[in-house]
């Protein structure tokens, strides 16, 4: 997920390059050895990827009223993200809203928010007026690449 400017300038200017790449590759045409067959594929694929993470974060940065919907907790470190995003709001601004230093939010978004005390979360939360309700969902396994941010159900 890109989580700031920064970063989709960075992804814009890669898949630039990506494209370019592809394109001198695809003017090959059938003349591509089996091995430059699945370079280009690879290429593909990641210019796929990166498209639509650059899609998703313009989607937030236009629709800002439609992201606090209803979510599970385990997707909470996006929905901060995509909250800060959708809000306009620089890394910098967005620590000032919520009262905390610009490195430390900066080290929680980067580890998706893993290692943030129950206090801080709660801090953010409020500071971006989101409330936390907790319901009765049927009982499911959870992986643990779920646990440590990945949506994935064993």
């Amino acid at each position: 997920m890109i989580k700031n400017e920064k970063q989709y300038k960075i992804t814009n200017k890669k898949l630039a390059i990506l494209h370019e790449k592809i394109a001198e590759m695809k003017s090959e045409g059938d003349r591509l050895s089996l091995t430059r067959q699945l370079v280009l594929n690879s290429l593909l694929d990641m210019s796929t990827d990166m498209e639509n993470e650059v899609a998703e974060y313009d989607f937030l940065k236009k629709n800002k009223k439609n992201i606090l919907k209803s979510r599970s907790l385990y997707e909470l470190p996006s929905l901060i993200t995509e909250y800060k995003i959708a809000s306009g709001l620089t890394q910098k601004e967005f620590s000032k809203k919520i009262g905390m230093k610009e490195q430390q939010f900066q080290r929680y978004e980067a580890e998706n928010f893993q290692g943030i005390s129950f206090k801080n979360l709660l801090k953010i939360l409020q500071a971006i007026g989101l409330d936390v309700m907790i319901m009765d969902t049927p009982i499911r396994k959870i992986s643990k690449k779920e646990v440590h941010g990945k949506k994935t159900i064993a």
